[in-house]
């Protein structure tokens, strides 16, 4: 949103064949930037009718089951006024693992659920989607892991870096523009591996400041092998991506 049609498009055909292919995807960005009705969009792509997708939410705002046959929502719950009957959204996330889904998409990652998501990730469930607080991709990285570093097992920060910059391969980041009221993609980075105990990344599109749009920053995306030997139909060209 809030771009024009001719930066908008190479971007919004690669998100779509990444989506196709089961890609892992993180959108980050601040309160109100727009995070969840990003994720309705990419999960919008989802084209296989096989698929099975559930959906964790502590507030049901995704409406992926209009077009997808086989989605389920899930949906956690506070105490009562007696302090019982909670259910967390780190239950349900193991609990989706249960349910035979080929992807699992997570409304808001915000506490120890971060690291039942990245397993997740893992063990079959490629292509899976959540959101997440982040002022950059980079920052938006740093707090999965420390996310992780919250749940019962208390896995090392070294091992949980290893494990996120394996997993993830693209965050997106959206920003909420005060000046313009608009809500926009402003970059699409993908995680290229580890360099000593620091996640490595590149921009492929980015936020151009003299005319505003979103523009191809000249590399090639890694993940467009994974595309390939999933049968994505979808080539990847520099005349294209600009």
């Amino acid at each position: 949103p809030g771009v024009g049609d001719d930066d908008v498009q190479p971007s919004a055909e690669f998100l779509d064949a990444a989506v196709q292919a089961g890609v892992n995807i993180l959108v980050s960005g601040a309160t109100g930037a727009g995070k969840t009705t990003f994720l309705n969009a990419l999960g919008a792509s989802i084209a296989s009718l096989d698929e099975r997708v559930v959906t964790i939410e502590e507030v049901a705002e995704l409406q992926l089951d209009r077009h997808l046959p086989d989605c389920v929502a899930l949906q956690g719950r506070a105490n009562n006024v007696e302090g019982v009957g909670e259910i967390r959204i780190r239950d349900l996330v193991k609990n989706a693992l249960r349910m035979r889904p080929t992807r699992i998409i997570v409304g808001e990652v915000r506490g120890a659920e971060a690291l039942d998501m990245l397993l997740a990730m893992n063990t079959g469930h490629e292509g899976s989607l959540a959101t997440i607080h982040g002022n950059s991709p980079r920052d938006a990285l740093d707090r999965l892991v420390t996310l992780a570093m919250m749940a019962e097992e208390r896995l090392s920060g070294e091992a949980l870096t290893k494990m996120v910059a394996r997993t993830i391969e693209l965050v997106l980041q959206v920003r909420f523009e005060p000046r313009t009221g608009q809500r926009r993609l402003v970059s699409i980075f993908e995680v290229t591996g580890l360099e000593g105990d620091v996640i490595t990344g590149s921009e492929l599109w980015g936020l151009d400041a003299d005319s505003g749009r979103l523009t191809w920053t000249g590399l090639q995306p890694r993940c467009l092998t994974k595309m390939a030997a999933r049968g994505v139909p979808y080539t990847f060209s520099a005349g294209r991506a600009r």
